[in-house]
């Protein structure tokens, strides 16, 4: 992306829209356009690159921007493009969400997926593309973000205004390399916190919440791994979740949490048997201090996961799992 500034000004009404169509295709994303109202059309776009940062400020009368399947096809831009009303209104809408935008609000749109910016009046806009690979791995649930009003949803979003507004307006009299760099690493690690913090704001979906869910019952678990009388009633009352959901969020491992339990402290033994700084410990003593209060139990528990008895396991006979 080049410097560039583009105005309909000078142009004939019937070639305005056409024109403006074609700049910010060239320059920013490849976008269809309808108009809002009977009214004439004025737009002015200026658009400055600082070190993979592509700022820009738009101002235009009221119309609507599509990123369509047509579009992507045409030009498979894999960028994020920030929008943050400096005047008028926006309404962002990408993956089923709407984002009402009024001065100094922002949103995310992701242009490898079609997305609708609209506005029924004048605005100005301060943007800002970003590679979207600079994001990834980076950014938890990248695709949740689209289409969310940063104000919304953390303290961040307007020191990101403010940093954008002046930045747009004063990008075109940076003429210092390092100066560049510097400004826009800051501003970079400045937008990728915000995006972090809106991630870290949303609640989580379902395939997340049971993640969350089973990473706390493993967690207390292994707590609690120790103690005789641990068992899947202490634990659900603990968490405050059912018996039963807690076994169907381990069912997919092919185990319930009983099993689970036996499981954690057959291991935990199998480890400290094998630990030469424990040596000197019975084998007795290391089932007690992992919950188990029945030693034959235990043995016989131990010789079905891992093949021999413990004493056998200890000396480094054959085993298996």
């Amino acid at each position: 992306m080049r410097p560039c500034f583009a105005s309909t000004a000078s142009l004939p009404p019937r070639e305005r829209f056409d024109y403006w169509h074609d700049v910010v295709s060239r320059n920013l994303v490849d976008l269809d356009y309808r108009l809002v109202g009977d009214g004439q059309f004025d737009a002015s776009f200026h658009s400055t690159p600082i070190n993979g940062l592509d700022l820009c400020r738009i101002k235009a009368s009221p119309h609507v921007a599509q990123r369509s399947a047509e579009g992507i096809s045409r030009a498979d831009h894999s960028m994020l493009v920030f929008n943050f009303v400096a005047s008028g209104s926006l309404i962002a809408e990408q993956d089923g969400r709407l984002a009402y935008l009024k001065v100094g609000d922002g949103a995310l749109c992701d242009a490898t997926r079609p997305y609708k910016l609209q506005s029924n009046e004048a605005f100005e806009l301060a943007s800002v593309r970003l590679p979207r690979e600079q994001c990834l791995g980076r950014i938890p649930h990248l695709h949740r973000l689209s289409a969310c009003n940063f104000s919304e949803r953390g303290e961040l979003a307007p020191m990101v205004f403010g940093y954008l507004s002046h930045l747009v307006e004063r990008a075109p009299n940076l003429t210092s390399p390092a100066a560049g760099l510097k400004i826009s690493q800051n501003f970079k690690d400045l937008l990728l916190a915000m995006l972090a913090e809106l991630a870290e704001s949303l609640p989580p979906t379902l395939t997340e919440y049971r993640s969350l869910a089973l990473m706390r019952v493993k967690e207390t678990v292994e707590r609690n791994v120790h103690d005789p009388d641990l068992t899947p009633a202490t634990i659900a009352t603990e968490l405050k979740l059912s018996a039963r959901y807690i076994n169907q969020l381990l069912e997919a491992e092919g185990t319930s949490l009983s099993r689970y339990i036996w499981s954690r402290r057959l291991d935990r033994c199998a480890e400290q048997l094998k630990d030469p700084a424990l040596r000197a410990r019975g084998v007795s003593q290391i089932a007690m201090d992992n919950g188990f209060n029945d030693l034959s139990h235990f043995s016989k528990a131990f010789r079905i996961k891992f093949g021999v008895a413990p004493r056998d396991y200890r000396n480094g006979q054959a085993t298996h799992s």
